[in-house]
């Protein structure tokens, strides 16, 4: 049966071209998943975005002595080029404009009618050397969850939201202690409202989730859930609609999810069809999993997800890339040195899907080379001059390559390590037989190029085209 999937990646913030861990996270999984899909058969819309209302454009725009607004569409000019480059393709990635506005402003102005949101003081650290109230990327302190450095609104250690008022030991974001504190009236969604729809979503769709949103869900519900702030008292981002905030925005995780809506509204409509697959990194999951699976449901007319695939930190020579802090190596300078096969396929083997992994340029391209340049080079070698004899077959240990590609690109059991795994284990099995069964080899290369193609793109094509001809059918995943 055919089927019909919405896919998104959480839109990156323009305060930086794409890193390293940002490939190796979401979009890479997104992109190898609607494509494995799509050559099943499958239907899929596959959207993202830039995230220009981030603070942290603010803070990176300050540090470069840029405009923000000018900063971001630079930067989501050269994220939009990269993920090209990485051959990841996006049906759509939405850069915010006057009908992304709108459509944002729209979507809440409903909440806002139906009595959805809450109007709630809250009492924001206000620092006066910056002139801002203390939040999002204006903030630092400690996570009052697990006592890691944090900024304001998400802890990315443990994934555990804070508030203004909850984060310890506040400062500005250029180090000054937070001493005073001002009540403003902002606009919340009370999480706790919706504990049974929630509870029910995840009883149903249990099998979809990664093991560790599952576990940060019970945290979550352990306790009474708290209220999400739809506005900030800011002058980055979208203005409320509606009178009684001045000097309000969307807080930027809020405009998130009608920003995705923007791309495609009939796929995100409730009697679509569509199966809604997230893919992002576990730091979002509050977001995703808790706040915007809520809004879905004060909104009443939108699909939510069954599946929310997350991953965890690539980590570059011990600690997290960042590109605050200028921590990382740049998507677009590996793609180039290597090429997008190669980034995706050692980005894929050793990626951080249920763990944090270390990165090195040294060790990536050590594996890179002995686990598919080193045997794709002896396989052309090997079958220079051999074609398949007249009614060969595959022998039937291809089937189990097949099998277990099938399931690395499910939804329920998606793995890029086991996808990238089981087909470098086949390059090594059929590099190593080549010259004594050129059969198997020639036909564990037509199974690559149908299994490995969502992983292998380029590679796939290529061996298509040159050992095509020399190809017996066999049955497409």
């Amino acid at each position: 049966m055919t089927r019909d999937f919405l896919v998104t990646a959480t839109p990156p913030t323009p305060n930086g071209d794409l890193h390293v861990g940002h490939l190796a996270g979401p979009y890479l999984a997104a992109d190898v998943f609607c494509r494995a899909q799509r050559a099943l058969g499958h239907r899929v819309r596959f959207t993202t975005g830039v995230d220009h209302h981030q603070t942290y454009v603010v803070t990176m725009a300050r540090n470069q002595h840029r405009d923000p607004a000018e900063l971001a569409a630079g930067y989501g000019r050269d994220i939009r080029e990269t993920l090209h480059s990485a051959r990841i393709g996006a049906d759509t990635v939405t850069v915010p404009d006057d009908a992304y506005t709108a459509h944002v402003q729209d979507f809440f102005a409903r909440l806002h009618r139906t009595g959805r949101l809450h109007r709630r003081t809250w009492a924001f650290p206000y620092s006066r050397h910056t002139g801002r109230h203390l939040l999002e990327a204006f903030t630092t302190g400690i996570c009052p969850e697990c006592l890691a450095p944090a900024s304001g609104a998400i802890c990315e250690v443990c994934g555990h939201p804070n508030d203004p008022g909850s984060l310890l030991l506040c400062t500005d974001d250029q180090g000054n202690a937070a001493t005073e504190r001002r009540a403003v009236d902002i606009l919340v969604l009370p999480l706790e409202h919706y504990r049974h729809h929630i509870t029910a979503h995840y009883a149903r769709h249990r099998a979809g989730m990664r093991p560790h949103l599952l576990r940060f869900v019970e945290e979550m519900l352990s306790r009474p859930l708290p209220d999400f702030p739809i506005s900030y008292p800011a002058d980055w981002g979208i203005p409320l609609p509606f009178d009684g905030h001045p000097g309000q925005v969307f807080n930027v995780w809020a405009e998130m999810l009608p920003g995705l809506t923007h791309a495609a509204p009939d796929a995100w409509a409730r009697d679509s069809r569509h199966e809604l697959v997230q893919f992002l990194g576990y730091d979002n999951t509050y977001f995703f999993s808790l706040a915007h699976l809520c809004l879905a449901f004060a909104h009443g007319g939108l699909t939510t997800p069954t599946s929310i695939i997350t991953n965890e930190f690539l980590h570059l020579a011990g600690s997290k890339f960042s590109t605050t802090r200028g921590h990382l190596i740049k998507a677009r300078d590996l793609l180039a040195r290597h090429g997008a096969d190669a980034v995706r396929f050692g980005l894929a083997l050793d990626n951080p899907e249920h763990q944090r992994t270390d990165f090195t340029e040294a060790a990536f391209t050590h594996t890179v080379e002995t686990r598919l340049h080193a045997p794709l080079t002896t396989l052309r070698a090997a079958l220079t001059d051999h074609e398949l004899p007249a009614g060969s077959t595959p022998p039937p240990l291809l089937h189990r390559y097949h099998e277990r590609m099938l399931r690395a690109y499910a939804p329920e059991t998606f793995s890029l390590r086991e996808a990238a795994e089981a087909t470098a284990q086949l390059l090594s099995l059929l590099a190593d037989h080549a010259t004594d069964d050129p059969a198997l080899a020639l036909h564990g290369l037509h199974a690559l190029t149908e299994h490995a193609a969502p992983l292998l793109p380029d590679l796939a094509a290529e061996l298509h085209d040159h050992y095509g001809r020399h190809q017996t059918a066999t049955k497409t995943p």
